[in-house]
């Protein structure tokens, strides 16, 4: 059964503004976000702040391809097809920090919010554009 429109349209708006939020937020109080995400000692400094704003801001850039892609899913199908490949490379990547150790339990949410999240933009656009070839 093909995943509506509408499903993809609503989840790609919220998903803007919770990359929004978590992107803005982690920017400005970044010893906070990485407390929550990481866990406490975690030293952000030089490199690894720079680190932290660049994947921070990143995240919140793409509340614009969100956005865009929300108006309108079906014309967009390759934002939403790189929007399920982004969300699922984070999971696998938190996955993997809990994994190694080197997570709190919050990250858990994280891996919730953005493994469902690719699944779900993935069986939208994947079967658009291989019914387009």
């Amino acid at each position: 059964m093909p995943v509506p429109t509408r499903v993809v349209s609503v989840a790609l708006a919220v998903t803007a503004v919770v990359n929004l939020v978590a992107g803005v937020s982690a920017v400005v109080l970044p010893e906070l976000n990485v407390e929550l995400l990481i866990g406490p000692g975690v030293v952000l400094e030089d490199l690894t702040l720079r680190y932290h704003w660049m994947v921070w801001t990143f995240v919140g850039a793409m509340c614009a391809g969100y956005a865009v892609a929300a108006r309108d899913p079906e014309r967009q199908t390759a934002l939403v097809l790189a929007a399920g490949i982004g969300k699922l490379s984070v999971a696998v990547i938190w996955i993997e920090m809990l994994w190694s150790g080197l997570g709190a339990p919050l990250m858990i949410g994280g891996i919730a919010f953005d493994g469902s999240l690719g699944l779900l933009f993935l069986a939208f656009a994947i079967p658009r554009i291989l019914d387009r070839e």
